[in-house]
């Protein structure tokens, strides 16, 4: 499979979630966990998160553990009969004759995972959630340790690059904790775009209906998800993304690529957003 069969590959399920689920896409495949690898305890990240996420939802997969074939036999396990993996990616660095010069350029390469429910011989490890009081607490810890300035009042919730400030109604005008901290996610996703952090200036500049503003709130949306597996935060469908569903549509049937630059950009929003509190640890 090469990198166009991938990319094509991956828009397809996107649309066709996108096409399903409305503005609730994302609730699919944010609340089964944090998807990690059971040989090495990492965690896996950006569009893998999603692709990982969808799947543990479309199979009933009761827990995040993923694993190559190769490693659940190191584990002592091996894959039942019959059970097709998970196409993850990622990108290496290949070299690559442009104008009579070799230059590194990314390129696109796959490989496959299976979970934990399709194997035998290994026993799941289930993760305990925290306590609510103690996961409030924890990610209002996290939203301060980012020091952005933001104004709980007024009726919407939004972020002003031109005061470098976040304004979000307080929370007694949201139906449910969640709601309010996975919008106030999603506007410091946006907040990260100012030219003194990720400087996202492009989408920044943008207005509603450009391609470029649809892309930036692809991105916020995505950041808030991956933060919001992280933190233990559901992620609640904002009400004013139908308006921006159609655009995302539009632009992923354009370009193959886009969800996965989307994807990218969105997990560089996350751990730079959550470098905060490390630094924070080191600090004290």
């Amino acid at each position: 499979m090469n990198s166009t069969d991938i990319y094509q590959k991956i828009t397809a399920q996107i649309l066709a979630l996108m096409e399903q689920q409305g503005t609730d896409w994302t609730r699919p495949w944010t609340g089964t966990g944090a998807p990690f690898n059971c040989l090495t305890g990492d965690t896996y990240r950006g569009i893998n998160t999603l692709l990982l996420g969808l799947k543990a939802h479309q199979k009933g997969y009761s827990y995040p553990q993923w694993a190559t074939f190769k490693q659940w036999r190191m584990k002592g396990g091996s894959v039942k009969k019959g059970e097709q993996g998970t196409l993850c990616v990622f990108f290496k660095r290949t070299l690559i004759d442009k104008d009579g010069e070799l230059k590194p350029i990314p390129v696109l390469n796959h490989f496959y995972l299976f979970n934990v429910d399709q194997v035998e011989g290994v026993e799941a490890a289930p993760a305990i959630p925290l306590a609510q009081k103690e996961r409030n607490a924890q990610v209002d810890t996290f939203i301060q340790s980012t020091g952005a300035i933001i104004h709980e009042k007024g009726h919407r919730a939004f972020y002003s690059p031109e005061t470098d400030m976040i304004w979000i109604p307080d929370l007694g005008a949201f139906t449910n904790q969640e709601y309010f901290y996975s919008t106030l996610l999603h506007e410091l996703a946006h907040w990260t775009g100012h030219k003194s952090r990720l400087d996202r200036r492009e989408g920044m500049r943008s207005r509603f209906g450009d391609e470029a503003y649809a892309m930036e709130e692809l991105v916020a949306e995505l950041a808030s998800a991956f933060l919001g597996i992280q933190l233990q935060v559901s992620h609640e469908p904002r009400e004013d993304h139908a308006k921006y569903l159609n655009n995302w549509l539009q632009v992923l049937n354009k370009d193959m690529r886009a969800f996965s630059s989307a994807a990218s950009k969105a997990q560089a929003v996350a751990d730079y957003l959550l470098g905060f509190q490390q630094l924070e640890s080191i600090a004290a």
